[in-house]
């Protein structure tokens, strides 16, 4: 198995080393590591070239901070470019286990024409980061719900990945296309997974693990980010399932529950006011198909 490395970064330099050096310490080891940097202000350039002479090595810093999607467009634009056989995908928080992709070599082996990959992804107490593998529970309106925890001590089949852990034959990324690189952050994951979905299902590996050293794991919520779970949420379901009245209303319906939910928790009540004005801004824009509002940045 010959496979290219993507590792998508921003301003958190001692996390990149770390996950580069968990590549290169690989039992079976990536032709290239590709690393798509964001426009970092923290020295992630010069930290990269003191720390690593290795010519397998491919550092690129986008002129702006474009968001994760647009980097895992060029990441894997880039892998494409360099004709890699397979791809793996990951942002500057996720290390790998040591045996991983001999793990995905296993699995490569042991279920032939297979054309896509991931490990299970848990933090660094142990506990598993669920929302990274899960299942269509609602296929009209893409609603997902997360695998159990028992079903990571056996390989299972699944609908929808994040970009950490998965790793796609050169082919998958051929029939699905590049990632939607105007999502900035959000369901751009979501919305690819849909694509590659329909090209060949996903299988997740036992013996695959990835660390995702996380200081958010899916509880805290920064209001700029949520202008793009609510825009992006409703882009990619219209573009995989229409303007149909019913999905209108369900989108009426997500930006109520997104409402309500304020009221629920103590740091979205402090940010009331900021958090309705991102989520009526982020519906109007979603519906809207706008994806040049700059007021939503970290």
């Amino acid at each position: 198995m010959e496979y290219t490395s993507v590792i998508v970064t921003y301003n958190r330099k001692k996390l990149l080393v770390e996950a580069i050096q968990s590549l290169l310490t690989q039992t079976e080891q990536p032709k290239y590591i590709v690393i798509i940097d964001n426009a970092s202000t923290d020295g992630t350039k010069e930290m990269v070239e003191q720390s690593f002479s290795d010519k397998r090595i491919l550092y690129d810093r986008l002129n702006t901070n474009q968001g994760g999607s647009a980097g895992y467009y060029f990441g894997l634009r880039k892998a494409m470019e360099l004709d890699a056989e397979w791809i793996s995908i990951s942002d500057d928080d996720a290390i790998f286990t040591p045996e991983f992709f001999a793990a995905i070599n296993a699995g490569v082996k042991k279920y032939g024409s297979q054309n896509a990959f991931s490990g299970g992804v848990f933090l660094e107490n142990g506990q598993l980061d669920a929302l990274h593998r899960e299942n269509i529970k609602n296929n009209n309106y893409l609603t997902v719900s997360p695998i159990e925890r028992s079903e990571y001590e056996k390989d299972f089949s699944y609908d929808i990945f994040s970009f950490v852990g998965i790793v796609l034959n050169k082919q998958t990324v051929e029939k699905a296309g590049l990632p939607e690189k105007k999502y900035f952050i959000k369901f751009d994951d979501f919305e690819y997974a849909l694509r590659c979905r329909e090209v060949v299902p996903f299988i997740n590996l036992a013996n695959a693990k990835v660390i995702h050293k996380t200081t958010d794991p899916g509880r805290d919520v920064s209001v700029w980010k949520e202008y793009y779970v609510m825009r992006n949420r409703i882009l990619s379901l219209e573009k995989h399932r229409g303007k149909a009245l019913k999905i209108r209303l369900y989108e009426v319906y997500f930006l109520l529950r997104k409402l309500f939910a304020i009221l629920l928790f103590k740091q979205r009540i402090k940010n009331a006011g900021a958090l309705v004005r991102t989520y009526l801004q982020g519906f109007h824009d979603g519906v809207s198909r706008k994806y040049d509002n700059q007021s939503f940045l970290p």
